[in-house]
């Protein structure tokens, strides 16, 4: 019987381990950051586009994009493409593959837009790309032909990102966003390992 408690100990241990893999291979926290304040299309009806993209044999990378701020159009609700869903609300995931993942969300401009973006750092293949757009009612792009701003991901390299004047991309230090999920595992892994080693004992 004992062994067996410690066979289970040991199983869920090794699990709390297993589900924080993931958070252990996020890849840095981006806040960005768009001022369509100065622009000449102040109080126009578009569209904040969020789009990723990857070459023939991408692996299964993922964004995650969350906290957005700004004048969105409530009324209007997000339309999604390909490996892409979630909420304004709770946030968007899109996943990289061959076939390019959208977000499209209806906005007013003439203010701030943010948003903050993280990757996970399984990437495989050639490299994705992730694209931010401004565009207006009519699906024509604001900021000429390419995106507001665009990060590229290459397996093995930094993440590199070009972009306009009006983006703006800080990378936020982990531990000023915490995770709740994070210190849940945490405190399970450090009780199963004291049980663990109270089973050992006797």
């Amino acid at each position: 019987m004992t062994n067996f408690k410690n066979l289970f100990l040991r199983a869920l241990l090794a699990l709390s381990i297993f589900a924080a893999a993931p958070a252990a291979l996020a890849g840095p926290l981006y806040r960005v950051t768009l001022n369509t304040g100065a622009s000449d299309w102040v109080g126009l009806s578009g569209y904040l586009d969020l789009s990723f993209g990857g070459l023939v044999g991408v692996g299964p990378a993922k964004a995650t994009v969350t906290n957005l701020q700004g004048d969105f159009d409530e009324s209007v609700e997000a339309y999604f493409e390909s490996l892409a869903g979630g909420n304004r609300a709770d946030g968007f995931t899109l996943v990289a593959s061959e076939n390019l993942s959208l977000v499209s969300q209806a906005v007013t401009f003439g203010g701030i837009f943010s948003f903050d973006l993280r990757f996970e750092e399984a990437l495989a293949g050639l490299g994705a790309d992730f694209g931010v757009s401004l565009v207006d009612s009519n699906f024509a792009p604001l900021t000429g032909d390419f995106p507001a701003l665009t990060f590229f991901l290459v397996p093995g390299e930094d993440t590199t990102m070009v972009g306009a004047e009006l983006a703006r991309v800080e990378v936020l230090p982990r531990g000023d966003v915490p995770e709740p999920s994070d210190w849940v595992l945490v405190a399970t892994g450090l009780f199963l390992l004291g049980a663990t080693r109270r089973q050992q004992r006797r």
